[in-house]
């Protein structure tokens, strides 16, 4: 029977890194040691990779999948039958699964030191999409049903990625909102449903990047451990420090930075 006392620490890490944009995000990929493969669902995020060693996928929604029209929630309002709606299916995140279902059946995982997803925001809002299209309100205004659904469906797929032999690199976004009884401003994880719940226990590290740039200096650090405000899901296995520089100050030895070095640094 396994015992505890066996296992060595550092041997696989699932990191979630949440912060709001220009944080330094995806930057971070860079730095991560090993062979790398990442699924690419922000449309900005080729920019910061340009140049890094990373085998990659994009699943981004066609220019087609387009509903500009506006709608209407006044009992006497008038459609808005002037601007185009899209008959177009998306399937970004069907094609997705497919993928990444395709890619551990062949083996093509085997070699990869990390399997990367940037970013759960946008992984979601491709889901989102998917499940406004099959009960054909895409283009309308999502309910409280679609998010419980949405994010069921998200922490039904993490479950196994997480449980991978792999190490997992997740980005994400931040959001903070005044709560109407107590006034007290709430810092969550952009998240739909229940995966703003269930989808932080599957990770090993939660750490919040932050950009720390003045005119002078151009510094991007990552908070790891929750205080009283801010994002209370953050976590580490680490031995770090409450905030740590992330800095990536040659991007020719990136690994020497950034969360590369705090792998080697916390082991």
């Amino acid at each position: 029977m396994p015992n505890a006392k066996n296992l060595e620490p550092g041997v696989r890490d699932n990191i979630l890194l949440a912060g709001n944009t220009g944080s330094g995000k995806t930057s971070q990929i860079w730095t991560l040691p090993g062979k790398k493969f990442a699924y690419i669902f922000d449309p900005n995020a080729l920019e910061s990779l340009v140049g890094c060693d990373l085998e990659y996928e994009t699943f981004l929604p066609a220019v087609t999948e387009l509903d500009a029209s506006i709608k209407k929630f006044n009992r006497d309002a008038r459609p808005d039958d002037k601007s185009p709606v899209s008959n177009v299916e998306p399937v970004s995140f069907v094609n997705f699964v497919k993928d990444i279902n395709d890619k551990y059946d062949s083996g093509y995982f085997d070699d990869i030191d990390w399997i990367i997803f940037d970013s759960l925001t946008y992984l979601a809002r491709a889901c989102m999409d998917r499940q406004m299209w099959i009960n054909r309100r895409f283009g309308a205004l999502e309910d409280l049903a679609d998010y419980r659904i949405v994010g069921s469906k998200l922490s039904d797929v993490f479950r196994p990625i997480t449980s991978m032999e792999k190490n997992i690199f997740c980005t994400g976004h931040i959001t903070e909102y005044q709560d109407e009884k107590t006034k007290a401003i709430i810092t969550q994880l952009m998240l739909p449903g229940s995966a703003r719940t269930y989808l932080p226990l599957m990770f090993t590290n939660i750490w919040e990047a932050q950009a720390q740039s003045t005119e002078k200096e151009e510094k991007y650090v990552i908070k790891t451990r929750p205080e009283q405000r801010g994002l209370k899901s953050l976590r580490s296995t680490k031995s770090l420090e409450l905030f740590e520089d992330v800095t990536i100050k040659d991007f020719s030895n990136a690994d020497k930075y950034g969360i590369g070095a705090l792998l080697r640094k916390g082991t």
